[in-house]
């Protein structure tokens, strides 16, 4: 029934139409022969065109994100974020997609409880219905490992005692860490230019580092790291990069080919591409080359 009644006037209904069934045949649409990466964020991410960005053409993002929480960037919600009950339910929200890997993408939520807190994030996804988990913080170390780095310098845009958590995360996973520079911020990390992002790299650079650490997976570093690369004369790596470099390699769908098209951008490498990124190809390409031998 619905109501025709003008407001203070007696209801006055009149009856709705009856439906009846769709006989014809029901056509759906083929399966897409893409990749799907599940991908939690915290609620103030706002890169997600970033993400998309970084991507070979067969990959699709599906995103969801942790509840909103007024607080500043810190310790408190660093931890806030990566509550096992957040955690669980954004993974589920992502189940009916079935995704190939699920990504919690948040470096300080990923590394803020250390190494053991990682693994437990990790644990929390698969028992949650995860094929694959990868977290930022545990994709940072896979891939400083890839490269060889073993003195990193590290970069954030966080408060101190957040980037001291991260310093010694990187400490206990067996890396030195030189140096380590911070903007000091709370809120609105997705807001830092790129020239500010570009001066906090040179603030950071070590003559003993063998790589440069950009935390923050809100941070935009899309289309600096090669231009960087040179200046400074070693690789950058950044939470973006390494975390869906991490993805595309446990779903299989990382362009490793040299001869690939689509490598020039893969991973915001860039035209030329960076060489962390070329760095992290190849040892994927590597390791498919050493596990068919």
């Amino acid at each position: 029934m619905s109501t025709t009644s003008a407001p203070g006037e007696p209801d006055v209904r009149r009856p709705l139409p009856s439906s009846r069934r769709y006989v014809a045949p029901i056509e759906y649409e083929p399966v897409s022969p893409s990749v799907r990466i599940g991908v939690v964020v915290p609620f103030d991410f706002g890169l997600d065109w970033e993400y998309w960005g970084y991507l070979p053409d067969d990959v699709e993002l599906h995103f969801t994100r942790t509840p909103y929480l007024d607080k500043p960037v810190g310790l408190t919600l660093a931890r806030a974020v990566a509550k096992p009950r957040v955690l669980v339910r954004a993974t589920r929200s992502l189940a009916a997609l079935e995704p190939a890997v699920t990504v919690y993408a948040c470096s300080s939520g990923s590394f803020v409880d250390g190494l053991e807190g990682e693994t437990r994030l990790r644990q929390l996804m698969l028992d949650a219905g995860a094929r694959q988990a990868i977290t930022s913080a545990g994709a940072m170390v896979d891939a400083l490992q890839a490269i060889g780095a073993r003195r990193v310098a590290v970069a954030t845009p966080y408060d101190r005692r957040l980037t001291h958590k991260l310093v010694d995360f990187l400490d206990d996973a067996g890396f030195d860490i030189p140096s380590a520079t911070h903007l000091g911020i709370r809120r609105e990390m997705s807001r830092v230019s790129k020239r500010t992002i570009v001066d906090l790299i040179r603030a950071t650079a070590h003559p003993d580092a063998d790589a440069v650490f950009v935390s923050c997976t809100s941070l935009r570093t899309r289309g600096i790291i090669a231009e960087m690369e040179q200046e400074i004369g070693c690789p950058i790596l950044t939470s973006n990069q390494v975390t869906l470099w991490a993805a595309l390699a446990a779903a299989e769908a990382l362009p490793t080919d040299p001869g690939s098209e689509v490598r020039g951008w893969v991973l915001g490498g860039g035209d030329p591409m960076a060489e962390s990124t070329e760095m992290l190809l190849q040892h994927v390409a590597d390791e498919q080359e050493r596990l068919s031998d």
